[in-house]
C-alpha cells in the first residue's frame, strides 16, 4: 500500500488498537464485577434474611419470657413499651382468644396467616412471622404472635455493605481500564514503531534498521521477520537498480525510440530517443495508436513507412501480456529515405550529364571515321567538339570526385583562418566578367575556425556562381564581419535576377540548376560541394534572395582567438 493510501486508511479509522484493547479490558472487568456483585448480593441477602429470622426469634423468645413473668393484666403494657415500628405483636390467652388489639404497628392480625399455638417460624416477603408459647408458673398461659420486618440495624448494615460492594466494583473497573490502557499502550507502541519502519520500507528507505524489535515475544518475532525481509529487499533492489541503470543506459544509447505504451496511447516507459514522438500529455501520436491496437490483437505488427507530420517512421510493435501494454520500437527513416532518393537522383543526374558529352564524342568519332577527317575544316570542327566534350567530362568527373572526398572526410575540426587573407585570395583567384564590379568589405581581426583551403574553395565557388548569374552591368560584393553572437559571417551578394521562393530551398541540392538550367552552364554541383565543405568545418551556409533584386549567399563559421602570427 502506498503511503498516501495508508494515511487515508488511518484517517478513516475512528479508533486505534490501543482504545480497542482498553475497552476489551474494561468490558472483562465490568462483567467480572457484575457477576461477583450479583453472587455476593444473593449470598448476602440470604445471610441477612437468616440473621433477621434469628434476631426476630430471639427477641420473641425473650418477650414471651417477660410476659410469662408478669401478670396477665400487664401484657398490654409490656407490648406497648416496644419502640420498633416494624415489630408487630399480638397475644392470645390459653383459650386462643386475642387479648390485644387486632391492629399492631400498622399490621392487622388477619394479614398474618400463621396464628397457631405451636411454635412456628415463617419468612414471607422479607418479614418474619414467629409464634411462641407463653408459660406462667410452668403452665401454658397463652401464645405470642410476632410479625416483624428486618431489623433496622441489620438493614443499615446491609445497605452499607451493598454501597461498599458497588464502590469496590467501580474501583475495580477503573483499575482494570487503567491497567488495560497501560498494557495496550505498551503493545501498540511497539507495533506502531514496526509500522513506521514498514512505511519507510515502502518509501524505499531500506538502509534504516527496524524499530520495536526488542523483547522475546511474538512482536519481536514479527520484527525479526521484517528485518530479514528488509535486508533481502535491499539486496534485491540494489541488484534491480544496477540492472535498471544498465538497461537505461542501453536504451538511451539507442537511436531508435523504444516505448511501452498502453492501447489507449499512454506512454508508460520510454527512452530519450522517443521524446520527440511523445506529446505533452504523455501520449504517442494518433497515427501510431491503430498499430498498437493491431499488435494487441495480433501479438505483433510491423510497418515500414508510417507518416507522422513531415517525418516517416518504421514501426515494430509486440504485445506484452504481463504488462497489459505494447512494446513499440520506432525508427525515423526520413533522412534514410531522403538519402536514398538523393542517391537515385544523383545517379540519374550523373548518368544524364555524362550521356550528352559521351554521345557528342561518339558522334564526332563516327563522322571523322566516315571521311570527315580528310576535310580540314570538318576535321577541325569535330576535333574542337571532341576537346570541349572531353573537358566537360573531365570537369564533371573532378566535381564528382571532390564531392565524394567531402562525403568521405566527414565533419571534423580545423585550424584558425585569417578571414581577410582568405577573402582577398579568393577574389584574386576568380576574374570578374566584363561589366561586373567587385567590392570587398572585411572587418579587421577576423579569425575563424576551419580549413583555409576549404574556405578559399567555398568563396571561389560562391563568387563564380555570382558572376555567372549577374548580367552586366552589375555588382558583386564580398564582405566579412562579426555576427550578433560573435561568430564570423561571410557574405557574397550580387545584383542578379534572384531566385524564386520555391527554389531557394533546393539550390544546394546536387545537380539542381534552377528554372533556367537549359541556358546555364555547369552541372549543378558547385553549391552542393560548397555546402558539404562548410558542413565539414562545422559551419552553416544559406541564401537570401528575392526575384529581381539579386541574391546573398552567406557562410557562418565559429570565431577563433586571434593568433600572435599571421595565419593562412
Amino acid at each position: 500500500m502506498a503511503i498516501g493510501q495508508q494515511a487515508r486508511t488511518q484517517a478513516r479509522r475512528p479508533f486505534g488498537v490501543r482504545l480497542y484493547l482498553a475497552i476489551a479490558f474494561a468490558a472483562v472487568a465490568l462483567i467480572t464485577a457484575a457477576i461477583s456483585y450479583l453472587l455476593i448480593a444473593d449470598s448476602s441477602d440470604e445471610a441477612a434474611s437468616q440473621r433477621a429470622v434469628e434476631i426476630t426469634v430471639g427477641r420473641t423468645v425473650r418477650l414471651a419470657d417477660r410476659l410469662g413473668k408478669r401478670p396477665h393484666k400487664n401484657t398490654l403494657t409490656v407490648l406497648a413499651q416496644i419502640d420498633d415500628p416494624g415489630y408487630a405483636t399480638w397475644a392470645y390467652d390459653g383459650k386462643a382468644q386475642l387479648i390485644t388489639p387486632a391492629l399492631s404497628r400498622g399490621v392487622h392480625v388477619d394479614e398474618v396467616q400463621d396464628r397457631r399455638r405451636e411454635v412456628t417460624v415463617a419468612l414471607t416477603e422479607g418479614r418474619t412471622t414467629v409464634t411462641e408459647p407463653i408459660f406462667r408458673n410452668g403452665r401454658l398461659a397463652g401464645v405470642l404472635l410476632v410479625h416483624a420486618e428486618r431489623p433496622q440495624e441489620l438493614q443499615a448494615a446491609i445497605n452499607s455493605v451493598q454501597g461498599d460492594r458497588l464502590t469496590a466494583a467501580i474501583i475495580g473497573v477503573a483499575v482494570a481500564i487503567l491497567i488495560g490502557f497501560v498494557i495496550a499502550s505498551a503493545i501498540t507502541t511497539r507495533v506502531k514503531r514496526l509500522a513506521d519502519s514498514a512505511a519507510r520500507m515502502t518509501e524505499g528507505r531500506l538502509d534504516e534498521p527496524l524499530e520495536g524489535t526488542g523483547g522475546r515475544d511474538e512482536i519481536t518475532a514479527l520484527g525479526g521477520a521484517l528485518e530479514t525481509m528488509r535486508g533481502a529487499l535491499r539486496e534485491t533492489f540494489g541488484a534491480l537498480s544496477s540492472e535498471r541503470d544498465r538497461l537505461s543506459a542501453i536504451f538511451d544509447a539507442l537511436d531508435d525510440a523504444v516505448m511501452v505504451v498502453g492501447t489507449d496511447g499512454e506512454v508508460r516507459f520510454s527512452n530519450s530517443a522517443a521524446d520527440e514522438l511523445i506529446g505533452a500529455d504523455k501520449r504517442v501520436p494518433l497515427q501510431l495508436v491503430p498499430w498498437l491496437r493491431r499488435a494487441e490483437a495480433r501479438g505483433a505488427v510491423e510497418h515500414d513507412a508510417l507518416r507522422v507530420a513531415d517525418r516517416v517512421y518504421a514501426v515494430g510493435a509486440r504485445k506484452l501480456p504481463a504488462e497489459g501494454a505494447v512494446l513499440a520500437v520506432v525508427r525515423d527513416r526520413t533522412d534514410e529515405l531522403r538519402r536514398e532518393i538523393a542517391e537515385r537522383e544523383f545517379v540519374s543526374n550523373a548518368a544524364h550529364e555524362l550521356r550528352n558529352p559521351i554521345a557528342g564524342i561518339s558522334g564526332a568519332v563516327e563522322v571523322l571515321r566516315a571521311g570527315a577527317k580528310d576535310d580540314p575544316d570538318a576535321r577541325d570542327h569535330f576535333l574542337t567538339r571532341l576537346s570541349e566534350d572531353a573537358e566537360r567530362v573531365s570537369r564533371l568527373t573532378e566535381s564528382l570526385l571532390t564531392l565524394a572526398r567531402m562525403e568521405a572526410v566527414g565533419e571534423g575540426g580545423g585550424a584558425s583562418i585569417d578571414v581577410r587573407i582568405a577573402v582577398e585570395e579568393a577574389a584574386q583567384a576568380v576574374a570578374p566578367p566584363e561589366g561586373i564590379e567587385v567590392e570587398l568589405s572585411v572587418e579587421s581581426d577576423l579569425v575563424a575556425e576551419g580549413d583555409p583551403v576549404l574556405v578559399r574553395q567555398v568563396l571561389i565557388g560562391l563568387l563564380t556562381n555570382a558572376f555567372k548569374n549577374t548580367p552586366a552591368p552589375g555588382d558583386v560584393t564580398l564582405r566579412a564581419r562579426r555576427g550578433d553572437e560573435g561568430e564570423i559571417l561571410i557574405e557574397v551578394s550580387d545584383t542578379g535576377s534572384g531566385i524564386a521562393a520555391e527554389e531557394v530551398d533546393r539550390v544546394f541540392e546536387r545537380f539542381y540548376r534552377g528554372s533556367g538550367s537549359l541556358e546555364q552552364e555547369g552541372f549543378g554541383l558547385g553549391l552542393s560541394i560548397a555546402k558539404r565543405m562548410v558542413d565539414v568545418m562545422g559551419g552553416e551556409i544559406g541564401v537570401r534572395s528575392q526575384v529581381g533584386f539579386g541574391s546573398t549567399f552567406w557562410v557562418r563559421l565559429a570565431a577563433a582567438q586571434p593568433a600572435a602570427t599571421p595565419v593562412a
